[in-house]
């Protein structure tokens, strides 16, 4: 039976949601392409008739799972413009810190990213890129940095890694892991005017 164009759509987008939160909770490499069809409810010959290998599919993956959590941060809500806090509260969160298969995939992939191929790694640089220029453009113009980049990076780096370091602590010690998501929370945020 021919499958079509619409339900083809469909069925890549099944597989870019299934692989997108599991390579979050398991990693890339924890992770084969027989348990994302099987979560996608999909066949090998349906994910291969999309990507042309597992690296393909963790590319493409990755920048779904990105361009899904970092629109739905940035995009201001009705009345509300999007500030520092926006960014704060929604990558220091201890409910997205409890579950691996949410979040951002800069966290669950920041270190595993470099023992993956070229595309991956590019997809990785394309949404630093991005949610670093999204940061910036909500920092001050004058701020106790001075160079707003060089900010947007620090910041960017504390968020990936308060989130990282809080996931690797809180099955010994919940307290410590909620410790730092608030402490970075609270420097991060004398960043922005109020």
């Amino acid at each position: 039976m021919k499958v079509t164009k619409e339900q083809a759509q469909q069925n890549k987008q099944a597989l870019l949601d299934a692989a997108g939160a599991l390579f979050k909770e398991h990693g890339i490499d924890g992770i084969g392409v027989a348990d994302v069809c099987r979560q996608a409810g999909l066949t090998h010959g349906a994910l291969y008739k999309h990507f042309a290998d597992k690296q393909d599919l963790a590319a493409q993956a990755f920048t779904h799972a990105f361009r899904a959590g970092y629109d739905r941060v940035s995009t201001p809500k009705a009345g509300k413009a999007r500030t520092l806090d926006t960014y704060l509260d929604a990558y220091l969160s201890k409910r997205v810190r409890d579950d691996l298969s949410k979040g951002c995939p800069l966290v669950s992939t920041a270190c595993e990213t470099g023992r993956q191929g070229e595309a991956v790694s590019r997809s990785f640089a394309d949404a630093f890129v991005e949610l670093r220029s999204g940061v910036e453009d909500v920092l001050p113009e004058a701020g106790p940095v001075g160079d707003k980049a060089a900010l947007a990076n620090l910041m960017v780096a504390a968020l990936v890694g308060a989130m990282a370091i809080s996931r690797g602590v809180v099955k010994a010690d919940r307290a410590l892991a909620d410790e730092v998501l608030e402490q970075v929370h609270s420097a991060l945020g004398m960043m922005q005017p109020r």
